[in-house]
């Protein structure tokens, strides 16, 4: 993989999780994972296992994008049909990250915190990797609260995926080559995406309009299929604690439905 994306250090995590904390109050925060679906031409064989739930044939991406809508981690060749803890649970990340991911701590309510990526409910809980409460019978107050700061930071990866498909329509419309070749087009374009967005290079006024439409399209419900037995109990305890500290510390915020 290119030097242009790569996981941050311990000094550069010191940094993300400072700017993520002045948005969100949580600490601790690097990065978040999120997975979309680029559209390609797909094999004759095999057709159906790229089929996504839309109906069109796609591979995903997955990613981790830092504050800077920066791309950190990327995964991709995985077929349009598999669910993303699927996808997650084959990635380089899933099986390197105690490599990957700087091991310092901050002491929060006399619980170690490490440093976290958000997911969505679609993800496992784990100890490096946080997600918001989701339960059958109602939220209380602090979790729904907790979920709102923590989706305050998760909106990175959204506005990352579009630029980088405002930027790129490549990988907005398909991808007309063999689909072997796919993810090397994907990476491509995620590097390019990294050298524009690292150097502040302008972004056009005009393609506001393409982000919201490719986020309006994206908006779907997690495929909530059950990943309960990857939780972690320790990844439990970080989290209550973090629940309980912003709720000690600051006002609760309610999830406006409109």
């Amino acid at each position: 993989m290119s030097s242009w994306i790569t996981m941050p250090d311990n000094d550069e995590c010191h940094k993300i999780a400072a700017d993520f904390e002045k948005k969100t109050h949580i600490p601790q925060l690097i990065g978040a994972i999120d997975g979309t679906h680029i559209p390609i031409l797909p094999p004759s064989d095999g057709y159906r296992d790229f089929i996504n739930r839309k109906g069109w044939p796609s591979m995903i991406l997955q990613v981790v994008v830092d504050n800077k809508y920066r791309f950190r981690n990327i995964y991709c060749g995985s077929p349009g049909s598999c669910h993303d803890a699927a996808v997650f649970q084959t990635s380089k990340l899933y099986k390197n990250h105690n490599l990957l991911i700087p091991k310092e701590t901050k002491i929060i309510l006399n619980v170690p915190v490490p440093y976290l990526i958000i997911g969505d409910p679609a993800y496992p809980l784990l100890e490096w990797l946080i997600k918001g409460y989701t339960k059958c019978t109602r939220l209380t107050p602090e979790e729904e609260s907790f979920n709102v700061y923590l989706n305050s930071a998760r909106v990175c990866v959204e506005i990352a995926f579009g630029r980088l498909k405002a930027r790129w329509r490549r990988v907005l419309k398909r991808i007309d080559v063999h689909y072997t070749y796919v993810p090397y087009v994907i990476s491509a374009v995620c590097i390019l995406h990294n050298i524009v967005e690292t150097r502040n290079d302008t972004f056009l006024s005009a393609w506001e309009h393409a982000i919201r439409e490719i986020q309006q399209a994206e908006v779907q419900q997690p495929e909530l299929r059950r990943t309960r037995n990857l939780d972690n109990f320790n990844a439990i305890k970080i989290r209550d604690t973090l629940n309980t500290y912003l709720a000690e510390n600051f006002e609760l915020r309610r999830t406006f439905v409109t």
